[in-house]
């Protein structure tokens, strides 16, 4: 038996559809030939994917992304300054001679 192949815009169409309300889950299935079970996935994931969208950009994964471009800006700022005070050193042995 071959496997239905659906594309994305079918998926999403039957999932507004169940999200609408209007027909019930049994009619919405069979006018589309798809299983209750795997268009309940397909609002799982589309579902999922919405909360995602949705997510506030600015903390990812519990941190800050201001904080860590914060930090990140703080350590080249010492990296220069290590660099510096190296080439002021050096300026001092070298420049004597």
């Amino acid at each position: 038996m071959n496997r239905r192949v659906w594309s994305n815009e079918e998926k999403a169409g039957i999932v507004m559809e169940m999200i609408r309300g209007e027909e019930s889950m049994a009619v919405i299935c069979n006018r589309h030939g798809v299983s209750a079970t795997q268009a309940y996935r397909w609002l799982d994931r589309f579902v999922e994917g919405g909360r995602k969208a949705l997510a506030d950009r600015r903390r990812r994964n519990g941190r800050d992304s201001v904080a860590d471009e914060n930090r990140q800006l703080k350590e080249l700022v010492g990296q220069q300054a290590l660099i510096i005070e190296a080439q002021k050193k050096l300026d001092g042995v070298l420049g004597r001679r």
